[in-house]
């Protein structure tokens, strides 16, 4: 096991919150890696840096890919409303 330093967890910070600027990925592509990256850690929850990863992985997504709702299978609440 690699010891755990200041440092190591700078980096792994720094490349999940810098990822989306600095990948030349299609947004959809960045977003789908950063959400298993949220999700290895979420499953992996072994210390609380795990948590702290989760976290920032998942507030990088929602920062430039926020979801409003309307995403969700397809449909438009708008759509919903009676006439």
């Amino acid at each position: 096991m690699q010891l755990l330093t200041p440092s190591i967890i700078e980096k792994a910070a720094n490349d999940i919150t810098g990822f989306w600027e600095t990948s030349e990925l299609h947004d959809a592509d960045k977003k789908k890696i950063l959400e298993m990256t949220c999700n290895f850690y979420e499953n992996k929850d072994e210390h609380i840096i795990d948590q702290y990863l989760a976290g920032l992985a998942r507030r990088t997504i929602n920062k430039y890919s926020p979801e409003t709702g309307f995403e969700l299978n397809g449909t438009n609440p708008s759509n919903d409303r009676p006439s």
